[in-house]
């Protein structure tokens, strides 16, 4: 809920989802989220996660 109310810049909402747990354990859950996010990107896109992290944060290619 975290992670949705912060793309849709619900601040009331990603307040509350803050308040459910401890700051170490939502910043270990984003990073879960992140980590299986850029994983199913690049099967989608048929590349490497290294190639898919450079590219969703603008980064030239290694």
């Amino acid at each position: 809920m975290y992670v949705a109310a912060r793309a849709e810049d619900d601040q009331d909402r990603v307040e509350e989802a803050a308040g459910w747990v401890s700051p170490e354990a939502l910043s270990f859950g984003v990073s879960e989220l992140a980590c299986r996010a850029v994983i199913a990107l690049a099967r989608q896109r048929a590349e490497s996660p290294d190639a898919v992290a450079r590219d969703l944060l603008g980064l030239p290619a290694a």
